[in-house]
């Protein structure tokens, strides 16, 4: 009778065996989604690092559990990390929403709002302060040619300009702002917004695109030129995060709005660059001074984990991918027919695609293409 059991038991069939390999895939994954935090994205310059710490620090004085990813990128990634559920929250600019991610010029919050909210996005109140984009130079450069405003620029071709990679793509960036200026300096370099600022100092640029609330424009003594044609628009500071997101940690996120004023911005943006403890400059904006916050960057441990949970999750979803498409396909092709010669010739063509391409072609797409986690 054990011999029956047992062969019983070995003689599961094909299909039943797919089910329980399918169900388990997607047990796992679950299981992995409900023991994430909120996930907080940051850009790669200190005032989205302050701020994602300050969402941060809220979040957990709610009683959530949170995360914070720094620096994961500029506006594109971000934003496709948001869409695609690689990350909770972000904050950004009112100015970039419009402009960069939903093509919309000139578009009111209430415009802004709908777009956002028809793709699962949420946004909210701005936080207090305007970080526009702003031309700066060297104080002894802008009194030698008499320089205050962005149109007194268009006389001095012989200036060299360094702008942010980002900037000189941006369609409220360099081009559209040097048609509005009819400006054609003779040279026009993309910088890193960092070396840049090294470079504006030691005299190998003359002109560098900055954020209105930058520490630096004041720890270097630099002169904001005035934009007298108004080109730039309002970049007001909100957090975006996904609707999806628990009432208790949207609530905690939208009690932040109108709590920075531009002069605070700027003092906890100077702290951070002196100290360069993001999390400190944080606790400053909750009143705790406390310069010695254990705070770092995720540990190598906890990154390590990270990404081994996430290559098994890869694992599982291909499996399941291979599971119930690739093998139902091939009892399909093995049976030989006109279906089966099709599928086999299709696969023949994908076996020839360099995986590069692939790769370059899967990049725009949803859920496939950039995020956090590729």
């Amino acid at each position: 009778m054990n011999a029956g059991k047992e062969s019983r038991g070995r003689n599961i069939s094909p299909a039943n065996r797919c089910s329980v390999l399918a169900v388990s895939s997607l047990l796992f994954s679950a299981i992995l989604v409900s023991a994430n935090p909120v996930i907080i994205g940051s850009k790669k310059f200190t005032e989205s690092y302050v701020l994602a710490e300050v969402a941060k620090r809220c979040l957990e004085n709610a009683g959530i559990k949170v995360q914070h990813r720094q620096g994961m990128g500029g506006t594109i990634i971000l934003w496709q990390a948001l869409r695609g559920g690689s990350i909770d929250v972000y904050p950004e600019y009112t100015g970039t929403i419009a402009e960069e991610m939903l093509k919309q010029p000139g578009a009111s919050i209430g415009e802004i709002r709908n777009a956002l909210s028809a793709q699962g996005i949420a946004m909210t109140d701005d936080l207090g302060f305007n970080n526009t984009y702003a031309l700066v130079m060297r104080r002894d450069r802008s009194e030698q040619f008499g320089l205050k405003t962005i149109s007194d620029l268009r006389a001095h071709r012989e200036l060299k300009f360094g702008l942010t990679h980002e900037f000189l793509e941006r369609r409220d960036g360099w081009r559209p702002l040097s048609e509005r200026y009819q400006l054609a300096p003779a040279e026009v370099l993309g910088v890193d917004h960092a070396v840049g600022y090294s470079a504006l100092v030691k005299g190998d640029i003359d002109v560098k695109d900055a954020y209105s609330t930058d520490a630096k424009i004041g720890d270097y003594g630099l002169v904001t030129l005035i934009d007298d044609r108004h080109f730039f628009p309002q970049y007001k500071a909100v957090f975006l995060y996904r609707k999806a997101l628990s009432e208790q940690a949207s609530q905690a996120l939208n009690d932040l709005s109108n709590s920075i004023d531009e002069a605070e911005m700027i003092r906890l943006n100077s702290e951070a660059e002196r100290t360069k403890n993001y999390a400190a400059a944080a606790q400053q904006f909750f009143g705790t001074t406390d310069s010695t916050s254990p705070f770092v960057s995720e540990t190598f441990r906890n990154k390590l984990l990270r990404w081994i949970i996430r290559h098994l999750e890869l694992a599982g979803i291909s499996l399941l991918l291979a599971v119930i498409v690739g093998l139902p396909l091939g009892i399909i092709a093995s049976r030989g027919g006109a279906v089966g010669h099709v599928i086999l010739g299709i696969t023949g063509v994908i076996q020839t695609i360099p995986s590069l391409a692939l790769l370059a072609l899967l990049v725009p797409l949803p859920f496939f293409g950039i995020s956090v986690r590729t």
